[in-house]
């Protein structure tokens, strides 16, 4: 965009100077009834909301109505644009020449404020690094929370950043390259480095929240913290000319008092957001939340992503929840509450509406109800909350606004009758002139004798005298003409048109009134913002307790035992999310015990059998009893779980340019440097995204290393090799999922029990996709030619082969095979292959069998003596030889018969 200052009318001089302030922001510049945007911003504004381009003097220009461009905003916002809004800052009746105007406010995602879900935060954050500690600041602006936090760990911050789900972070230059990979998915703001300058930060926040320190707030010693902070409110306020005078206290989150979730196992276990789009109703929080108010919701979300360490608090949770079992209908006197934290924001900010005070008043009214019913509960919890009496505030407002009042000012009445004497005239001057003008109507048609006589009003003209043109010469002389029309001619009277500037005075007179009166109110009703947020958080915490009290009684859950041991045992437990989606049908329970006995639970089983809703469900029941909420068990005992960590599905992440086995390594990376013995670690299927003995090389060593450092863990598998770990490795146990075999069809019995199976079931999963059945067949066919083959192959490519396809015919069957014993895997019959630990002492001592010419998979191999091998085969003693005594006699069979 190339101007010419100099040339530019006096109207674009003054938009050029605001665009100037405006830099990458889309200006929308307010004329008349229009926010009109020039030049490049014209372009972008007509292909962001789809309005017409058009041009005046060779400049681009497009616009929206004043009275729709919130929406507009929005939509150009959510595509990731700025908008600079400019207005005309003085009166067009007293302004001289030109009227000014200036930015007003600068939209961003962060500072969105009616479009956002009422039972979400909309958190604009700011994160720096100082001295080696990673700080976070959060401020939702719709409700004047600011949260921060601070860690020595980068991941940690990084978890609890995706676990608040802001919409846009200030970051400053020095730490942008740094940060910005960690950060996708929200719009990153960089700004100049002395921004973040720690005594900035400090002096702005203590000169903003009015106070000498912030050791009240908990900082002392947080400079970081501080600093992002005070970098965030400083920009809010002064680039974006925002205000934020209902920020009045600064939150701490202590990280190390929460279970820690990271951003994977959030998603794999779908806490809050489904992992395929479509799936609105999947996730733990569609199940578990009940509330009834936007505060709730919130601080509900808040909970379920934040499980506690704190026992004492876990348990003042559980007994609130058993209380309310007994007083559910409570609930129902929740649903008047509307969204009290951000009706406050916008009357402590001025931009409340008259509709909002009276929805606070309805609000306010369900509390003397409420505040009696907790006034009767034992739990300690409820000793906490305040319900500070508010029916004053509410008999204000019901006093001094009419019941329904317009969404703006000026769109109607406003005041009640009574509320001011000169308010009360004027309206009645206005209801009344309806009469007057009615009575001097049949005056003047007395007077003159014209029967066809009428007083009319018109926008152009005001109010009129209009009589046909054949009468017009019987008006009397003091008549003045101030219209002529075809057929008629309209006069105006002295007395008329005094009556007109008596009621036209009185109503501008009027809405001068009703605003005064109005605002008076607002600021009023604003000095109680302490009282009504204070009342919020309350009526917040009463909703989330309420909600998982219903949702205990609608679904039978149970209270678990929690304490601060290693146990954790559930009895009859199930998925929360599938049970409640089955539509009737059962869902199948199953049973969990890790402790000291058993560290690590290796499960094996078919593809489909339920391995992975297994783990899920237990690391979802830890993660409900740790919140406080009642599990979907018979019993459960939970020792305090620090943090929850999983692997499980395959996917690339190719924006990143991972793999599905980079990123599978990646995240179990993640787990083993950052778990610790009091974690819970639930793992599906690792190493699958290489080859074979590279991943069962990969899993083996994992759930070595896992056992090792003490955490619970459940390990769900198709390399059944891994079993053979629980022979010595005290600690670990194995289970398989059962299913029964018919013919050649196979049904999943859904249940754990205890042993190890050796068999995938691969192509009976086949089956149940829909391959062909000349596919299947063919299948069939190659799995009985690879399973038969006893010769161990040097090349890798059959040696993967060999371990995945085992004798279907032969290998005994999940069901109906001998009884094994409790905690043992079961001894079945298997091709002679290398164990994983025989494997390993071949790689430490070199002595590999020679690589060997890889027989083909479908031509016969050559003659041989039968004879003779049978003989051989005869004398052999399979329970008394060893893995490697079995290769050192396959390659002597090789030699001699081959």
């Amino acid at each position: 965009m190339n101007l010419c200052v100099e040339k530019l009318s006096p109207m674009m001089a003054q938009w050029y100077a605001c665009k100037q302030k405006a830099k990458e922001a889309i200006l929308l510049f307010r004329l008349g009834d229009f926010y009109e945007a020039f030049y490049d911003d014209a372009t972008l504004l007509s292909e962001g909301v789809d309005v017409t381009l058009t041009q005046r003097q060779g400049i681009p220009m497009s616009g929206v109505p004043a009275h729709a461009a919130e929406g507009y905003i929005e939509k150009l916002v959510e595509k990731g644009y700025l908008v600079a809004i400019a207005e005309q800052v003085e009166d067009a009746k007293l302004a001289k020449g030109l009227v000014k105007r200036e930015i007003v406010r600068v939209v961003s995602p962060g500072t969105l404020l009616n479009s956002i879900p009422e039972n979400d935060n909309n958190f604009f954050a700011s994160i720096t690094i100082l001295n080696k500690n990673y700080a976070l600041a959060l401020l939702d602006l719709s409700t004047g929370e600011l949260r921060v936090s601070e860690a020595t760990d980068l991941k940690e911050l990084q978890d609890e950043f995706f676990r608040r789900r802001p919409s846009e972070v200030l970051l400053s230059e020095r730490d942008y390259q740094t940060l910005k990979p960690l950060l996708e998915g929200v719009r990153i703001t960089k700004k100049e480095n002395w921004r973040f300058n720690p005594q900035n930060a400090f002096n702005f926040l203590t000169g903003h929240l009015k106070v000498h320190s912030l050791d009240g707030f908990g900082l002392q010693g947080m400079t970081a913290s501080v600093t992002a902070a005070g970098a965030l409110l400083s920009y809010i306020e002064e680039d974006l000319n925002l205000s934020t005078s209902h920020v009045k206290k600064i939150a701490r989150d202590e990280l190390s008092s929460y279970m820690a979730i990271d951003k994977a196992t959030q998603r794999n276990l779908e806490l809050t957001e489904p992992l395929h789009k479509g799936g609105k109703n999947c996730t733990l929080l569609k199940l578990l939340n009940h509330t009834r108010t936007p505060m709730g919701a919130r601080l509900f979300k808040s909970w379920l992503t934040h499980p506690l360490l704190s026992l004492d608090r876990i348990v003042k949770r559980q007994e609130a929840v058993e209380e309310l079992q007994g007083y559910l209908p409570l609930a129902e006197k929740l649903r008047p509450i509307r969204d009290l934290e951000r009706l406050m924001t916008r009357i402590s900010t001025g931009t409340g509406t008259p509709r909002d005070l009276t929805t606070l008043k309805t609000s306010l009214d369900a509390v003397p109800a409420i505040r009696k019913s907790v006034a009767s509960f034992k739990a300690p919890l409820f000793e906490n909350m305040v319900f500070p009496p508010t029916e004053a505030i509410a008999k204000r407002i019901e006093e001094t606004l009419v019941e329904e009042p317009p969404v703006k000012l000026g769109e109607g009445k406003v005041i009640r009758f009574g509320v001011n004497e000169e308010l009360d005239e004027l309206c009645t001057l206005k209801t009344d002139s309806k009469s007057w003008i009615a009575q001097y109507q049949s005056e003047l048609k007395e007077q003159t004798g014209i029967r066809t006589l009428k007083i009319i009003f018109s926008k152009a003209f005001g109010y009129c005298i209009e009589v046909s043109r054949g009468q017009a010469d019987k008006m009397p002389d003091s008549f003045q003409r101030r219209q002529t029309l075809v057929n008629n001619e309209r006069f105006i009277s002295p007395e008329l048109k005094a009556y007109e500037e008596k009621i036209f005075s009185a109503e501008e007179k009027i809405q001068a009134l009703e605003s005064r009166l109005y605002h008076e109110l607002r600021k009023e009703i604003a000095t109680h913002s302490d009282t009504i947020t204070l009342l919020a958080r309350s009526i917040a915490a009463l909703d989330c307790l309420l909600s998982l009290a219903t949702v205990a009684v609608k679904n039978q859950y149970t209270r678990p035992i929690l304490d601060e041991s290693d146990t954790l045992s559930i009895e009859v437990g199930r998925h929360p999310v599938i049970e409640a989606s089955l539509l009737g049908d059962a869902f199948i329970p199953n049973d969990t015990q890790l402790d000291e006995e058993a560290r690590l639970v290796l499960i094996t089983g078919p593809n489909m059998a339920g391995k992975s809703t297994y783990i899920r469900q237990v690391a979802l029941i830890t993660i409900m009893a740790q919140i406080g909420s009642f599990v979907p068990a018979q019993k459960a005992h939970v020792g305090l779980v620090d943090k929850v960590f999983s692997r499980i599905g395959a996917s690339d992440d190719l924006s990143r340019g991972q793999s599905t086995f980079m990123l599978e390594m990646t995240e179990t990376a993640n787990i083993l440097n950052n778990a610790t013995s009091h974690s819970l670690v639930i793992l599906d299927e690792i190493g699958r995204g290489t080859s074979t003995f590279d991943g069962i090389s990969i899993a083996w060593a994992v759930a070595e290393y896992l056992l090792k450092m003490g955490c619970k863990t459940l390990f769900a598998t198709h390399y059944w090799e891994l079993t053979e770990m629980e022979e010595d490795h005290p600690g670990v146990q194995n289970v398989h999922v059962a299913v029964q075999e018919a013919a050649d069809r196979i049904v999943f019995l859904r249940k754990i029990v205890a042993g190890s199976t050796d068999k995938s079931y691969g192509i009976h999963v086949a089956r149940l996709a829909g391959l062909p059945p000349s596919v299947l067949k063919r299948a069939h066919d190659v799995l009985h030619k690879l399973s038969t083959q006893q010769l161990l192959e040097g090349d890798e490519q059959a040696r993967q082969k060999q371990v995945f396809l085992n004798d279907e015919s032969h290998s005994q069957s999940a069901m109906g095979e001998e009884e094994r014993k409790p905690g043992k895997a079961a001894a079945v019959h298997r091709p002679q292959k290398l164990s994983c630990t025989e494997l390993h002492k071949l790689e430490t001592t070199g002595d590999t069998p020679k690589q060997q010419e890889q027989l083909s998979f479908f031509t016969p191999p050559p003659s041989i003596d039968e004879e003779e091998l049978k003989s051989e085969l005869e004398k052999l003693n399979l329970n008394e030889t060893t893995p490697m005594r079995a290769l050192q006699k396959l390659e002597e069979w090789k030699s001699k018969f081959l």
